[in-house]
């Protein structure tokens, strides 16, 4: 990955172009596209469904997501959703962020007029924001709809968000962003407001451009619209909160009827020592790397070649849920004819055995390496995605100036390392092993 803190197109010695951003001021940065590219804008509050109050997800992040898009404010006549004829709106919160994504379509000259309105208005919108109690109980059904349509529609994402519960009781990072159907009905914008107040401050947030404009123009306009907001102290995380981790074992099952696919998932919820947060990171990243690669000693080799227990691809994931504290997740649909409750048990197999996964040698992860930093230096000769990396880094609230380091770290990490990360996982934790299926099983 080659990154600079200068924003240019530059032509390497062989010719190659390659993108970079460029921060603009604290808060602000800009990555440059070819002419003809649509102008993108997008705020990053870096406030998601963990920071509620009372170590509590209620989805009440989510909630403000919509009333920012759809709410006005006295300088501002149109909501955000309605801004710009032949533009696009959107916005999406997680567990740690709120986003608002506006894409401006390609047109004649740069888009400054466009950058300056919204700009205006997202600044106004860190100071307050305002809304009728029509379209804020419009906006409540909204979300109360797409809960139903996404989740409550589907036997799976209600069997796993049930399941995460159990196995983070104690945390709220076993709630899902979006709420349930109790806590959407009983959302107020006195509540919105308090979670406004304490998270949409300017340096919790970060803007982020990327489009055919001169960097100058772009800093010009960012600077007269924040000019005058000021920096608070944040309120404490929920997330440095450290859950209960015991060492035990929850069954579980799953029958409904509309499920088209059975099949087995196992989670592990374990703790173990965090000397650099970014070391970590780049240590979770080559395990998940071999968990989803088809290399000897990988799950599909192992489940799906070798004892043909799968109907195909073995999803993996790796998830830091608090400071010094992990889930591991394997889960797969059931090969025609393969009894579930055997791939549920192979599965837990496959994850307890991971500490002496003969595949997991210097070799592979060698290789793991390789074909990671081709894809980086593939990405950074398209400045579309060196935008949304640049998102997802801050989105995650990992510090910036690792950035540029990230393939540096990536590369020193001893493929003993992960080993000792594997074996973690395969040791002491509260496991859960489910099935779920048309009908109930044993």
């Amino acid at each position: 990955m080659r990154l600079s803190l200068i924003l240019t197109f530059v032509l390497s010695l062989a010719g190659v172009a390659f993108a970079a951003e460029e921060r603009l001021s604290d808060r602000v940065f800009f990555v440059r596209d070819k002419p003809g590219s649509p102008t993108k804008f997008q705020m990053i509050v870096n406030a998601g469904c963990h920071d509620e109050a009372a170590g509590q997800c209620l989805g009440l992040a989510h909630y403000l997501e919509h009333i920012v898009l759809v709410g006005r404010n006295p300088e501002h006549k149109d909501s955000a959703v309605r801004m710009f004829a032949g533009a696009s709106a959107n916005g999406w919160t997680n567990q740690r962020a709120t986003v608002y994504i506006h894409t401006i379509a390609p047109k004649e000259g740069p888009a400054t007029a466009e950058l300056e309105q919204l700009f205006g208005f997202y600044a106004a919108r860190l100071k307050d924001f305002t809304i009728t109690d029509e379209d804020a109980a419009r906006e409540r059904n909204v979300v109360l709809q797409e809960h139903d349509v996404n989740y409550a529609s589907s036997p799976y994402r209600l069997f796993y968000r049930d399941l995460y519960r159990k196995l983070l009781p104690d945390h709220v990072s076993g709630q899902w962003t979006i709420g349930t159907q109790e806590t959407i009905k009983a959302f107020t914008t006195e509540q919105a407001r308090a979670f406004h107040k304490n998270w949409y401050v300017i340096n919790n947030v970060w803007f982020v451009v990327s489009g055919d404009l001169e960097p100058a123009a772009v800093k010009a306009i960012a600077e007269k619209a924040l000019a005058g907001l000021e920096a608070r102290a944040l309120p404490p995380r929920n997330f440095s909160h450290r859950p209960e981790v015991p060492n035990e074992l929850i069954e579980d099952q799953k029958a409904d009827v509309r499920v088209k696919q059975p099949g087995a998932i196992v989670y592990k919820l374990v703790r173990m020592p965090e000397r650099d947060i970014i070391e970590n990171r780049a240590q979770r990243r080559l395990l998940g790397a071999f968990l989803a690669s088809q290399l000897p000693g990988s799950p599909y080799v192992v489940l799906n070649e070798s004892k043909k227990l799968t109907s195909g691809r073995i999803f993996t994931s790796i998830e830091r849920v608090a400071p010094e504290t992990f889930v591991i997740s394997l889960s797969a649909s059931t090969a025609p004819d393969v009894d579930r409750a055997l791939l549920r048990t192979e599965l837990a197999a496959y994850l307890n055995g991971l500490g002496d996964n003969a595949g997991m040698s210097d070799e592979a992860f060698a290789r793991l390496k390789k074909r990671i930093t081709l894809a980086q230096e593939e990405a950074d000769e398209d400045p579309r995605r060196v935008f949304s990396r640049l998102i997802d880094w801050l989105a995650n609230r990992n510090d910036y100036a690792e950035l540029a380091r990230w393939p540096e770290r990536l590369q020193a990490v001893e493929p003993a390392a992960v080993r000792d990360m594997a074996k973690a996982f395969a040791g002491p934790g509260r496991t859960i092993v489910a099935t779920i299926g048309p009908e109930a099983k044993p």
